[in-house]
């Protein structure tokens, strides 16, 4: 059993967003809906490694944000 465990929760309405947010992080953990949104757990043996996991995680997450919620251009 890995020594550092860390659950990422996102609330999100849109379906298509969830959908979009839980494909983004696919290859490196499963997305579990609840209540209306989204649950990761992201688990590792070390802080340093559940660190660098989690900021990987979250970079994967804005960067579909801004893609789902850019401005249109002019």
């Amino acid at each position: 059993m890995p020594a550092c465990i860390a659950v990422l929760r996102l609330v999100c309405a849109d379906q298509r967003d969830r959908a979009a947010f839980a494909a983004c992080l696919s290859t490196e953990v499963v997305a579990m809906e609840v209540d209306g949104g989204l649950e990761w757990c992201v688990e590792a043996e070390r802080a340093s490694d559940l660190r660098a996991v989690l900021n990987t995680s979250l970079r994967s997450l804005i960067a579909a944000d801004e893609v789902l919620h850019r401005p249109p251009r002019s």
